[in-house]
């Protein structure tokens, strides 16, 4: 009777160890996935979304610029969400008891807590000029372009520790952003168009907390991007960078689309351009340390980049201040910025440091 006791306990034991650990990178991870594809692998083949792509709108918005019609978009992306909660309120908690055995041991729930409030430092912006229309969300800052409707550069700071998490991109949608003062573009001007819409701050850098994964799909923080070039070179840049992130514990990351005037337009409701190319700029700089600081840079052409490699695209901040007309990081030290905006250097973020 005692053994048997002590044999219930270790299987209780092992399945929520396995519960617990699960979603988490290592061996129990990829048995557990191993597993459910098994039994996924034909559903999903019929029923699989495309991770790129978030819902349409669940009221696509006949408005122009300005008009008050964009809040019905805005609240639109709400109601499935609203919709739901309503319904497991009357229904009650369906939740079976190994996900409350779960949450209540290992406390899963505390998700939304990082020991960082995600303050950017001076120092991690372009130089700002009066006019420019700068929006500051939680986790990220950035500075939207109307005669464009999208963002010039987008700064967020990356920590090793927002990258891992339960958070999910779900049934998010992109949505119109209200601090933009005439309304950013709108998820319908990307419907049909043959463009994805590529995020500039990823979601997945925010596994972290779903708030602010949620928060990275206000349409200033998106442009067009071709869906061979987002899903393929562009997403694999985006995973390094994370990988660099928890390596080094915090980077800043500059993104955004190279404008120039004449760029090809999409949109139902709003010109969008189509830029050409898009860069994104990573900042090592923790002088408290003592440790050296470093930066790299990527300028990439909008399509498809099958089969290249990524350093291949590795520049000088220099040049992409040239190609775009920033002047990144305008408040870190002279002698520190000139040094390493001149140099880009692969193998100094590829090495053990």
């Amino acid at each position: 009777m005692k053994s048997n006791r002590i044999i219930l306990i270790l299987i209780f034991f092992a399945i929520g160890y396995l519960l617990y650990y699960k979603d988490k990178a290592g061996p129990i991870g990829d048995f557990w996935k191993t597993v459910t594809g098994v039994f996924n692998s034909k559903d999903n083949n019929s029923k699989e979304k495309n991770p790129y792509k978030a819902p349409e709108p669940d009221n696509e918005a006949t408005a122009t610029k300005g008009q008050s019609q964009y809040e019905d978009v805005a609240t639109a992306t709400n109601k499935k969400e609203k919709q739901n909660t309503e319904e497991n309120t009357d229904k009650g908690d369906n939740s079976s008891i190994f996900d409350k055995i779960k949450d209540k041991v290992f406390d899963t729930d505390t998700q939304e807590n990082t020991s960082d409030n995600g303050d950017i430092p001076d120092f991690a912006f372009p130089a700002i000029n009066r006019g420019d229309e700068i929006i500051k969300h939680k986790n990220y800052t950035l500075r939207y372009e109307e005669d464009y409707e999208v963002p010039a550069w987008v700064v967020h700071k990356l920590r090793g520790e927002y990258t891992t998490g339960h958070a999910s991109r779900g049934d998010n949608q992109f949505i119109p952003d209200r601090q933009v003062k005439d309304n950013s573009a709108l998820s319908g001007d990307y419907s049909n168009s043959g463009y994805d819409r590529g995020h500039m701050v990823p979601a997945g850098d925010f596994k972290c907390c779903q708030e602010l994964m949620t928060e990275t799909f206000y349409m200033s923080n998106i442009a067009p991007q071709v869906p061979d070039f987002n899903r393929g070179i562009w997403e694999n840049i985006e995973s390094r960078i994370r990988g660099w992130a928890v390596r080094d514990e915090e980077l800043y990351v500059v993104t955004g689309p190279v404008l120039k005037k004449g760029l090809p337009t999409i949109g139902r409701y709003n010109n969008v351009a189509v830029p050409e190319y898009f860069y994104k700029i990573v900042l090592f700089h923790q002088p408290k340390t003592g440790k050296k600081s470093r930066m790299i840079a990527f300028l990439l052409p909008n399509e498809s980049l099958q089969g290249k490699r990524m350093n291949s695209f590795v520049v000088s901040v220099d040049e992409v201040e040239k190609a775009t007309g920033l002047d990144f990081f305008s408040k870190l030290p002279a002698d520190i910025q000139i040094k390493l905006e001149a140099n880009s250097s692969w193998s100094e973020w590829t090495k053990i440091q």
